[in-house]
C-alpha cells in the first residue's frame, strides 16, 4: 500500500488583512449566537409569556410547560402557518 501525502499551503497576510479576518470572525460568532436565540425562542400560546420551564414528551407529541401560567403547550409546529395562504 502506498503512502498518503499531504498538501501544504502557505498563506501570507499583512496586518490589515489579519485585523479584517478577526473582525469577520467576531461578527460571524455574534450572528451565530443571535440565530441560535431565534431558533430557541418560545412563547406560550396561552398567556404570551416567553419563558419555558420543562419539556415533556409522550408517544406522539412534545410539550413545554409555561413558567408564567403553568399551561402545557403542544410544541408541534403548525402545518399551515398564518399568512401562508
Amino acid at each position: 500500500m502506498g503512502s498518503v501525502r499531504g498538501i501544504t499551503i502557505e498563506l501570507g497576510f499583512d496586518n490589515k488583512s489579519k485585523l479584517k479576518l478577526r473582525a469577520i470572525a467576531k461578527h460571524v460568532s455574534a450572528l451565530a449566537d443571535e440565530l441560535d436565540a431565534i431558533d430557541n425562542a418560545w412563547t406560550c400560546s396561552e398567556c404570551g409569556h416567553g419563558t419555558k420551564v420543562t419539556r415533556y414528551h409522550d408517544d406522539t407529541r412534545d410539550y413545554t410547560q409555561c413558567e408564567a401560567c403553568g399551561a402545557l403547550v403542544d410544541d408541534e409546529l403548525p402545518t399551515h402557518p398564518e399568512g401562508s395562504d
